[in-house]
């Protein structure tokens, strides 16, 4: 059993504190045509890492993929100066964010690519994807495009082993992704899906669960999507439900305004602010642990061996 990181393949045992949906170099300017949707490189993140190191987390799982300004040597190079397990991702967002190929190539295609990502390198690097990451949905719909999407996702995990973690549009559209990538032959055990703290519905987030899949509560910190407060009680709830194996965090941080050094409330928020006000609501240091550290152990490894084309 094994984690594919960006240095290479590391034991289970070796991953604590994890965030498991985040964004470290990225870039949606192309799309957003803003410049704020651009993570760099640079002093502001040594410090943001650095804070999160002394909050004992030292795996980020970087979900960034095609089209959305993925750079591995940099996230090797992060990984190697910090001491940090990082995760790279390969696949692709949604329809707005689609490269070319999506549209032009065939859903193997697409799935080979992925496949060669995991199993070879991206891009000619050696670098290996160690999840799929994040398989997108727009709001209220799977395109035509989004689906050859998923479909392609799901084969290439069903031949490398690796985990999927998905993307849900303000949390909507679950259930279908998970019929979907069921019938494409993917195991529950294997799915992650991204952005339920968005999800108000406790009966569909109970059903996902109930199949063996896990779900993220990981755009903590983004209160102008729904306050951290109405995040803890639908976790809470969860969690007084008998979900605590399968729920994991993160903060989700996609903007220079989210960073700390640009007044925003940083990756580090997850473990200075939302998890003692958890525990100030009851939640136990093992749920706690669980959440952080074994659900994303269990998660991330990969079930079988790549297969190389």
């Amino acid at each position: 059993m094994f984690i594919q990181t960006v240095l290479g393949s590391i034991p289970p045992a070796s991953v604590e504190a994890t965030l498991i949906h985040e964004h470290i170099v990225f870039d949606l300017t192309p799309v957003r045509q803003d410049t704020d949707s651009r993570l760099y490189d640079d002093a502001s993140l040594f410090s943001e890492l650095e804070q999160l190191k002394l909050n004992k987390c030292n795996t980020i799982v970087e979900v960034s993929n095609q089209g959305m300004g993925r750079n591995v040597h940099a996230l090797r190079r992060i990984a190697a100066q910090h001491q940090l397990h990082i995760i790279a991702a390969t696949g692709y967002y949604k329809q707005e964010y689609y490269p070319v190929e999506v549209f032009q190539w065939s859903e193997e295609a697409l799935s080979n690519r992925m496949i060669a990502d995991i199993s070879e390198g991206i891009e000619g690097s050696g670098i290996r994807a160690g999840i799929i990451a994040e398989i997108g949905s727009s709001y209220k719909q799977i395109t035509a495009h989004e689906q050859k999407v998923f479909c392609a996702a799901a084969r290439a995990q069903v031949m490398t082993g690796a985990p999927l973690s998905t993307h849900c549009e303000i949390g909507t559209m679950g259930s279908e992704q998970l019929r979907l990538l069921l019938k494409c032959g993917v195991k529950p055990e294997s799915i992650s899906f991204g952005h339920q703290d968005l999800n108000s519905d406790v009966s569909e987030q109970q059903w996902l669960l109930d199949s063996g899949a896990y779900i993220q509560f990981d755009t903590i910190g983004k209160c102008g999507y729904r306050s951290d407060e109405e995040r803890m009680n639908q976790l809470i709830t969860l969690l007084e439900l008998g979900y605590e194996n399968q729920l994991m965090l993160s903060c989700d941080l996609t903007r220079q305004s989210h960073l700390l050094s640009q007044g925003g409330h940083g990756y580090v928020h997850l473990f200075q602010s939302f998890i003692p006000s958890l525990k100030q609501r009851g939640a136990t240091d093992s749920c706690i642990d669980k959440m952080l550290i074994h659900n994303p152990r269990r998660f991330l490894i990969f079930k079988s061996e790549p297969a190389v084309l």
